[in-house]
């Protein structure tokens, strides 16, 4: 059986970026509905990868500059006729050529002590750098074998197309780039994590001496003739180092250098093999070619995935209160912006307690996102949701215009063409027009007509059972729609307090004019009859701006209460009070001073008032 290293990793590992957005593959992917138990084989290859460890910094992929040769191009990978799992397979193909080694070298004990006292040596340094993405297997007929997952992370992100043809009822790759493609759909997507590639390999004796490892490569997103390249690079790095220990080496360069080697420095392509393309490969090479259809969905899936993990180890600020939390103290909405969780529970238990539900979006002022019901119901408890739950229906209802409430017991109710309605639950029938009983045949009162009749009751003494508090409604509304303007969309009673005619009613959202009571969208309704800002609303925001015209209308309000103790302006003839005693006067109409005593400008206190001028200070006849 298989075990995992259980061996301490290398040095900490900084985490990537969060995830990208990606398109949604099944709206852009045609689905044929098969795949069978390719697919069964390959969702459980995927389920039993180990994602648990990251690359270190050092392992970052490294983009050299491309061959020569034009660029390959990769495939999917699926499941053949065996069946199995991706790792399960490798194996078996590995016990496959262990005949197939080349020729037996005879080794002495010194020399078979050495290389497995090297082997082991190596095992333990791979185990010690890739962690947990090493599988070391039981030892058998004195040869060692393990597995490595060499993860490829690019934390700037790479291009994966695909040339798609949709024939024969299912969904396949496209012709090539050399052929009549006019016909193919090319589909991309941003990734920033790859499945693993899986170099398991097996060590004879005379490794590292005389001969090198026995290996298999595979992966998910390959064709074989790419895989087979990947074989034959190894090789190259074997002859160049005979006698060295070359696992690490392997599993560096294809962590590394991979994608640059195969041309997909910039952008991977994915197709499929050609029949001959997969009868001429190399042996170690392993190409499972799946549908566009199932490939595509599961590496983005794996990217999410991945993107996920670094998001949730990584520390990040909020931008609400600006504090930094780890990801798993986060809430990320489908938009991708985040906030911590303590400010999202509180923004929205805020808005469900004030009602205003059409609020809860995304923080982000630059962003119109709903927040899901997913996550709400994590954020607010039991009682809050069912009143957002509550809230929500009550806006929806109101936005329909056949929609009316029972007014005994306010159940939603619907409104037939005759203005009449039936409650479904107290099977009251009623008016919708006046709320009253139904009354065929006779004409509705106005709100007017029936306080009018109630209030004369109520002086009689006539008043029965549920009409007083009918009556204190009826003037609760009379008072309310006196200074009030209704939403024209959802008719709920708005009073203006101050500020500009465009008035957003805090119920349903809808922008409306408070003079005309007309809906709006912006301000081009204003350009009109209609004023933004009132008159009186001017006067008051000039007031509030410029003190001297306070002090003018103060002074022009004490000069019509005291007007007959006050004295004509010698410039304007306008009354202006005497504060107190003082015989220094300023007028409030034409801001000039002068002396109650002897009705002359003053323009300099000092000089005017003083022992040979008029005395400042005397009290009136």
């Amino acid at each position: 059986m298989p075990r995992k290293s259980s061996r301490g990793k290398g040095g900490p590992r900084p985490g990537p970026k969060p995830a990208s957005q990606n398109p949604n593959p099944v709206s852009e992917i045609p689905h044929d509905g098969g795949g069978g138990e390719a697919v069964d084989a390959a969702a459980e290859a995927v389920g039993r990868l180990d994602v648990s460890a990251c690359p270190t910094a050092e392992d970052a992929p490294v983009e050299l500059p491309p061959s020569s040769q034009p660029p390959l191009e990769a495939s999917s990978s699926g499941r053949d006729e065996l069946g199995g799992s991706l790792e399960e397979e490798a194996v078996r193909k590995l016990q496959e050529l262990v005949g197939f080694g080349g020729e037996e070298v005879e080794l002495t004990e010194e020399e078979a002590a050495a290389n497995d006292q090297r082997q082991e040596d190596e095992i333990f340094a791979l185990e010690a750098i890739f962690g947990d993405n090493v599988v070391i297997f039981n030892k058998k007929g004195g040869q060692r074998s393990f597995q490595v997952h060499v993860y490829i992370e690019i934390p700037d992100g790479i291009d994966v197309s695909a040339r798609l043809g949709y024939g024969s009822g299912s969904l396949k790759y496209g012709a090539g780039h050399d052929t009549d493609a006019s016909d193919d759909l090319v589909y991309k997507f941003r990734v920033e994590h790859l499945p693993p590639i899986l170099l398991t390999c097996l060590l004879p004796s005379p490794y590292p001496s005389h001969q090198p490892p026995l290996f298999t490569i595979s992966a998910e997103w390959m064709n074989k003739m790419m895989v087979s390249s990947l074989c034959q690079m190894l090789d190259t790095v074997w002859e160049e180092q005979k006698g060295v220990e070359v696992t690490y080496q392997w599993a560096q360069w294809l962590q590394s250098s991979s994608l640059s080697h195969l041309g997909f420095a910039s952008e991977i392509v994915l197709s499929s093999d050609s029949a001959y393309d997969h009868e001429c490969g190399d042996k170690r090479a392993l190409s499972h070619n799946a549908a566009p259809d199932v490939i595509i969905p599961r590496m983005m899936r794996w990217n999410d995935d991945k993107c996920h993990e670094a998001f949730l180890r990584a520390i990040h600020d909020c931008m609400i209160c600006f504090s930094e939390f780890p990801g798993t103290d986060f809430v990320k909405l489908p938009c991708h912006h985040f906030f911590c969780l303590k400010c999202m529970q509180t923004y929205c238990k805020m808005h469900v307690k004030e009602g205003t539900v059409v609020k809860l979006l995304c923080p982000d002022t630059k962003c119109g996102v709903v927040v899901p019901p997913n996550i709400l119901k994590r954020l607010l408890g039991e009682e809050e949701f069912e009143r957002w739950e509550g809230l929500l229906l009550r806006r929806t209802l109101d936005s329909m215009s056949d929609v009316v409430y029972c007014p005994r017991c306010e159940t939603a109710c619907l409104e037939d063409g005759d203005n009449e309605a039936v409650c479904s639950s107290c099977l009251f029938s009623f008016c919708t027009l006046c709320r009253d009983r139904r009354h065929v045949g006779d004409k509705c009162m106005s709100p007017e007509e029936k306080l009018l009749i109630l209030e004369k009751r109520q002086e009689a003494g006539k008043l029965q059972g549920d009409q007083h508090k009918f009556l204190e409604e009826l003037r609760s509304i009379k008072a309310i729609m006196k200074d009030s303007k209704m939403c024209p969309r959802c008719k709920m009673a708005i009073h203006k307090i101050e500020g500009c005619n465009k008035m957003s009613c805090s119920n349903c959202g809808q922008y409306f004019c408070y003079q005309c009571n007309s809906a709006i969208e912006g301000y081009e309704h204003f350009r009109g009859s209609c004023k933004l800002f009132p008159q009186e609303e001017l006067d008051r925001w000039n007031m509030q701006m410029n003190p001297r015209v306070q002090r003018q209308n103060v002074a022009q309000v004490q000069a019509e209460m005291f007007r007959q103790f006050a004295h004509p302006c010698p410039t304007c003839r306008q009354p202006c009070p005497k504060m107190g005693n003082n015989n220094h006067v300023f007028c409030w109409a034409c801001q000039k001073h002068f002396c109650a005593l002897c009705r002359k400008t003053v323009h300099k206190t000092s000089q005017h008032f003083g022992p040979k001028g008029c005395k400042q200070h005397t009290a009136d006849p």
